[in-house]
């Protein structure tokens, strides 16, 4: 274990060498934000109650500012990086190393994730005072406590998914190409895109059981204290099942796929 926390220790000092990048992103990853905000707002001024599916206007900026924060925990990068080093065959140099290639991935998007969410914390308190009064304020304890499990929890899923996704290219020539749309998929059923409340009434609930709802709806719900605590509890427990569910998944695949490479002669 220890290996792995100095890794995530040395990502994590590596990605603060890079400044220009470190601004540049920031600039380019707020603008989709901003113009989400921005439609919603003429949006919610056509309609003229104020009142949207059951959401307030800051209920709606608060939804998507708070998401663009939780979203930084998706750790897409373990999968378009395990499936590159297939395509090349880097992962012949690595399987042959000490310590467990799905662990090393995990630490190291992890460390990234800790670093793109301290930046875009420290850009939304900067701009937080000129659109403060369309953000509501309601995080309570009970919400707080349940929103950090949720977001590890939803870390972990997010890294074991898109490790599957990833392990793709021991059979695809064109993995990520999949992956990318597959990307597409998961934001819109994780709610980055609109909340799942705008779904079809019968089809919320399962939604909310999916895993994808870890990454964003969920804790935007819980931020703005909207979900009922023992709610929010059951749902956490359904996502830990989800933990295990993908973790034995990502074993079958990675056995099935190991032998599949070995074959090829990677």
């Amino acid at each position: 274990m220890q290996k792995y926390l100095y890794s995530f220790k040395l990502y994590l000092l590596t990605s603060f060498q890079y400044r220009f990048d470190t601004v540049l992103g920031l600039v380019m990853s707020n603008i989709s934000i901003f113009i989400t905000i921005v439609f919603w707002l003429l949006v919610y001024r056509s309609n003229g109650t104020g009142v949207v599916n059951g959401y307030k206007i800051a209920d709606m900026v608060t939804f998507f500012v708070v998401s663009s924060l939780f979203r930084t925990f998706i750790l897409i990068g373990s999968g378009f990086e395990i499936s590159g080093m297939i395509k090349n065959g880097e992962l012949s140099k690595v399987i042959i190393k000490p310590y467990s290639i799905n662990m090393f991935l995990f630490w190291k998007y992890l460390s990234n994730a800790f670093y793109e969410f301290s930046k875009q914390f420290l850009f939304m308190l900067l701009v937080i005072p000129f659109f403060a009064r369309y953000l509501t304020w309601d995080l309570t304890v009970h919400s707080a406590i349940l929103l950090v499990i949720c977001l590890a929890i939803g870390t972990v899923i997010s890294h074991l998914i898109w490790m599957l996704l990833g392990m793709m290219a021991f059979w695809l020539e064109q993995a990520q190409a999949v992956m990318w749309s597959f990307a597409v998929i998961l934001n819109f059923l994780s709610g980055m895109f609109i909340p799942l409340d705008f779904f079809p009434r019968w089809s919320v609930k399962a939604l909310e059981m999916m895993p994808f709802a870890a990454f964003s709806y969920i804790p935007a719900k819980l931020y703005m204290n909207q979900l009922p605590f023992i709610k929010g509890a059951n749902l956490l427990l359904v996502y830990l099942i989800w933990v295990f569910v993908l973790m034995i998944l990502n074993m079958i695949v990675w056995r099935a796929g190991i032998k599949k490479y070995s074959a090829i002669g990677g």
